[in-house]
Formats: C-alpha cells, structure tokens, sequence
C-alpha cells in the first residue's frame, strides 16, 4: 500500500501541489501525521491532481512501501 507522500510522488512533489513548504511535509512524513486542519486541504489537492485519496490514509499513515529493487525486478 502507498503512503499519501508516495501517492503525490513524494515530499517535494506533494509540497509544491499542496502549496506548503517541503518542510512542513517532511515533518508530517518523519512523524507519520497531518495535522487534521490541514486534511480538507490535502484532499481537494489530491482530487484537483487526480490522486485517489481517502481522509483515513491520511489518519493511518503507514510507513512508505520500500522501492523494488533491482534484484526483485529482474
């Protein structure tokens, strides 16, 4: 399963389509939490950008799914 920051292609990318700083995202990401005034937001930016979102992923935010890595692909 992908995390919301792996959904929005990271914590750059999501920062820049959400309009924060990537400092804010990469304390949410390093804490596993959004605040929840900041998840109305999070959803319609997800929405706008196509992203398939739900409020409970950004609830339960698992740990990022690791990159296949090379051994696994081939």
């Amino acid at each position: 399963m992908l995390s919301v920051f792996q959904k929005f292609g990271g914590i750059r990318p999501m920062a820049a389509k959400i309009d924060v700083p990537p400092s804010t995202v990469k304390s949410w990401h390093a804490k596993r939490d959004i605040p929840e005034w900041r998840r109305s937001t999070i959803l319609k930016k997800a929405e706008d950008h196509g992203i398939e979102l739900s409020e409970g992923e950004l609830i339960d935010i698992p740990a990022d799914a690791p990159a296949p890595s090379d051994e696994a692909a081939a």
